[in-house]
């Protein structure tokens, strides 16, 4: 490849470090309800395809291990301090940066339930370089199934959250105009 058509695939990440286009990986964002499956599909994905370097990314792993440290003490929702979303949405821009330097596909596993969010994120890592994205969309489940799905879970949310989730998700098309066409 000539060196103009080299230098046309190359963008400064921001931590002025160069980052190879060619190299970024494909984006998938997960959307659904707690308990609808997002996590276990993730990981499903990499048991699937293990010759592709896959990164899962969640927010809650992150809230988890940040209330451990701060604490001292295991995670539980009850006890989870609001005030540190900043610091989680901080951590997790750094963990998104440094994973598309590291893999072939990067699935944020969350619940991604706001399409204008779904769509900063997304403008962001664009702004990134990425320009590859998808999204899996898990239809919503009727509560009693959720409930309890969610009381099979290591930190179950409770049905308050879950009943919140299930007025926040909206139809697919939705999501997919969020992240189509930035």
């Amino acid at each position: 490849m000539s060196d103009l058509k080299q230098k046309d695939k190359i963008k400064m990440g921001a931590d002025s470090q160069p980052v190879d286009q060619e190299k970024l990986p494909l984006v998938i964002f997960t959307v659904g309800t707690a308990a609808s499956g997002k996590s276990s599909w993730a990981i499903s994905m990499q048991a699937k395809h293990p010759a592709l370097r896959i990164i899962i990314l969640e927010r809650d792993m992150i809230r988890i291990a940040l209330q451990e440290a701060e604490n001292g003490q295991a995670f539980s929702w009850g006890e989870w301090n609001p005030a540190w979303e900043s610091k989680v949405q901080w951590l997790w821009e750094q963990r998104v940066h440094d994973a598309v330097k590291q893999c072939d596909v990067l699935i944020l596993a969350d619940t991604h339930l706001d399409a204008v969010e779904l769509q900063k994120k997304a403008t962001w890592l664009r702004e990134l370089g990425v320009t590859d994205f998808t999204l899996k969309y898990f239809p919503a489940l009727p509560l009693t199934d959720l409930l309890r799905r969610d009381q099979g879970r290591t930190h179950p949310v409770g049905g308050e959250a879950l009943r919140e989730h299930l007025k926040k998700i909206v139809a697919e098309d939705r999501y997919w105009a969020a992240i189509e066409g930035i």
